[in-house]
């Protein structure tokens, strides 16, 4: 059985980078696997990853769409049921409105996965915009026109699908908030000992 932790936050707030240094670090006599939504969907739709699911993600060039929240989450467990029984696998960024949680709660349970946890990473939206506005757009992004504007309407997406996600994860299983303003290696420390906790207890 894999156990699943979910990893939400707003838009810079390091889901990426602590779930992949803790994928490469690992957890004591545990493998620990890191699959971003974000990331993952973009590689199918860019045919760098393989998936049965190329022919459902691919909308037309240059048109962005609200896909069906179970093949998002098959996407997800396209992944999972991949990586060893043994692993913990940290999922970044899905689900991200309180609409998919059944589906992913139902595909967890039909392929006798365990979702033993959420870690929301906290910060504000000042230092959402200062850290996505540092670092540029994701792919596709780059080069548009007002990258303030549209890193405004990312956070604000966060608060309004987002955040009713976390606490509705919060009814179904065990909810960790973490304050991800601190320093990156402060963070790394919280970061490390929630998953810990969670994967243990």
């Amino acid at each position: 059985m894999t156990e699943i932790i979910v990893i939400h936050g707003p838009p810079g707030s390091g889901k990426s980078v602590q779930s992949e240094r803790l994928a490469t670090e690992g957890l004591p006599n545990r493998a620990v696997m890191h699959v971003s939504a974000g990331n993952r969907l973009r590689g199918i739709r860019t045919g760098e990853i393989a998936s049965a699911y190329s022919d459902k993600v691919n909308p037309e060039p240059g048109k962005r769409v609200l896909l069906d929240h179970s093949i998002m989450t098959g996407v997800i467990f396209e992944y999972i049921n991949q990586v060893s029984e043994a692993s913990i696998v940290l999922v970044d960024g899905y689900p991200r409105f309180v609409e998919a949680i059944p589906c992913f709660l139902e595909t967890s349970r039909r392929n006798n996965h365990e979702i033993v946890g959420c870690v929301n990473l906290n910060i504000s939206r000042r230092v959402s915009l200062d850290r996505v506005l540092g670092r540029g757009g994701r792919e596709g992004e780059v080069g548009t026109s007002n990258m303030t504007e549209l890193a405004e309407k990312r956070f604000q997406e966060h608060l309004n699908y987002t955040v009713p996600a976390i606490d509705a994860m919060g009814r179904v299983t065990r909810l960790v908030n973490l304050d991800a303003e601190e320093s990156i290696e402060k963070v790394w420390r919280l970061f490390y000992r929630a998953i810990f906790e969670l994967a243990i207890t």
